[in-house]
């Protein structure tokens, strides 16, 4: 399949309706599974580059009883990359119709995709650090390596989300200055 007929197939709103509460879904779950570590694994995500680092925060989570929640937290989030990247690939492939984007900029459709990609690499990662009771498994470079990914991924979420906020404004305003008065 051609990012062509992807831009025009994937952006319908049947597709984006189902992937958004699908999505939502997900998020507001492993939201909710995470509590009150939430904040601190989002630290964590953009900041962990060494295994000093992670073997801190882990240790800490241990002692208070909270690694339950993040070890649990992999039931949905190890599955939820593929709905964000469906859902914002669909977004964008609507807005990219709706708004007469050239097809030459198609490839910015594959954004989401990365992003997801890397968020399945860095969960890989984060398996790898929970293999072993001890954390032996949390050596470095490997905490470098998933706190990249992690980087990258936001790096990416913050420019097609921020895309996707631009042409939706762009194309409410184009569609309220074509109604009449």
């Amino acid at each position: 399949m051609s990012l062509e007929n992807l831009r025009q197939h994937l952006g319908r709103i049947w597709i984006i309706v189902l992937f958004g509460i699908i999505y939502l879904v997900s998020q507001i779950t492993i939201l909710v599974v995470l509590g009150p570590i939430e904040q601190a694994m989002f630290t964590l995500q953009l900041s962990g580059f060494s295994a000093a680092d992670y073997v801190s925060v882990f240790s800490t989570w241990e002692a208070s009883g909270d690694m339950v929640r993040y070890r649990a937290h992999f039931i949905l989030d190890d599955v939820h990359w593929v709905w964000y990247s469906v859902l914002s690939t669909a977004l964008l492939s609507r807005l990219f119709e709706r708004c007469d984007i050239p097809s030459g900029r198609n490839w910015f459709l594959l954004l989401p995709v990365a992003s997801g990609l890397l968020d399945w690499y860095e969960n890989r990662l984060q398996h790898v650090f929970l293999s072993s009771n001890d954390l032996a498994m949390i050596v470095d470079p490997l905490p470098l390596y998933s706190t990249l990914a992690s980087d990258l991924k936001w790096l990416l979420v913050t420019i097609y989300v921020s895309t996707i906020i631009v042409l939706a404004v762009r194309l409410k305003l184009n569609s309220s200055r074509q109604t009449p008065a």
